[in-house]
């Protein structure tokens, strides 16, 4: 049972500024800088101005768990597996093609090559190969991510992210492709559904909606991912009993295991949206309430944040995450022949 009284002050500080944070971006349409990215700045500059958190830290460690799988949860309700395939056969295999290797990239130049730790990699890879923020949100309690991994991906994708922005038009203009090609490589490449969108309207209406269409599919991916991505992460956590009767009672409680609370109620607003028992309307509204709670968490992860660790982080994160663009790119412009 929660303690209110030891826990309020720091929710309180927390669910203040994300909630406020939320409202502004919404009231003045804020389309700029994402709502997470805004709290979690926010959150890193309230540790600076308080370094000692004394009575809030529980509240804040509190919010940047347990409310951070709460919203992942609620992300399920708003992902109909059934949509995968609507986009097509052909599209949807580049995009199956460029999530995977975006991933493998991600793994090999982040972890691999230049040191990175496998969760920092992981978040990179799927932050840049499925839908931005959030899909890093989703899957960092998954795999037990430090609040300080999870702001160095975020804030360095976001900066990389609005120069994608600048640039991939240039491609366009440079390469005289056709409004559904630049589409489709600005679907598959750019990072966060906003930038997406900002990314293609700079050219035309239908590349816009050619390339929301691509990117809401790879948005559809995240489901199947974060399950898989609990299983791996979790097996390879795993002690072996060598007990039998240890093994015996390891193996009856599996699925607790490899499948945490948030991620079975992930799996059960899936499959009830994917079946109709969620139709879409009130899915985006469980969905639109989930990212209000993910903000709020975001400003305690951006508490959470220590500052050296990601300026240590920064080089070889930025890095990892230009590779994994650039080829998402390459990607695009190869599918764009195939398709």
């Amino acid at each position: 049972m929660l303690d209110l009284k030891k826990y309020f002050s720091g929710i309180s500080i927390c669910l203040i500024i994300g909630l406020a944070t939320h409202f502004i971006y919404n009231f003045f349409a804020l389309k700029i800088l994402d709502p997470m990215i805004t709290a979690l700045i926010i959150g890193i500059f309230f540790r600076v101005l308080k370094p000692n958190l004394g009575s809030l830290g529980v509240g804040i460690t509190w919010s940047g768990k347990s409310l951070l799988e709460f919203a992942v949860m609620l992300m399920g309700a708003n992902i109909a597996i059934n949509e995968i395939f609507e986009s097509g056969f052909s599209l949807l295999i580049i995009i199956l093609l460029a999530v995977s290797i975006g991933m493998l990239v991600s793994y090999f130049v982040g972890h691999k090559l230049l040191g990175l730790d496998k969760k920092v990699s992981t978040l990179i890879g799927v932050g840049n190969s499925i839908c931005g923020n959030s899909a890093v949100v989703a899957v960092a309690p998954v795999i037990g991510a430090l609040p300080s991994q999870i702001a160095a991906v975020i804030g360095f994708s976001a900066i990389l992210g609005m120069l994608q922005i600048i640039l991939l038009p240039l491609i366009f203009s440079n390469f005289g492709m056709n409004n559904y090609d630049y589409g489709v490589i600005a679907g598959i490449s750019v990072y966060a559904v906003s930038q997406v969108v900002a990314a293609s309207s700079i050219v035309s209406d239908f590349s816009t909606k050619v390339a929301t269409t691509v990117k809401l599919t790879r948005v559809l991916l995240l489901g199947p991912l974060v399950v898989l991505l609990g299983i791996i992460f979790r097996s390879n956590n795993e002690n072996i009993e060598k007990d039998t009767e240890n093994k015996l009672k390891s193996n009856i409680f599996s699925i607790k295991k490899y499948f945490p609370w948030f991620v079975i109620g992930f799996i059960f607003l899936t499959i009830f949206r994917s079946v109709g028992l969620i139709n879409g309307n009130f899915g985006q509204g469980i969905f639109d309430f989930g990212k209000i709670i993910m903000a709020i968490s975001m400003v305690a992860i951006g508490i959470s944040v220590d500052l050296r660790e990601i300026v240590k982080l920064g080089p070889r994160v930025a890095i990892t995450i230009f590779s994994v663009m650039l080829v998402m790119i390459l990607i695009g412009l190869l599918g764009i022949f195939i398709i």
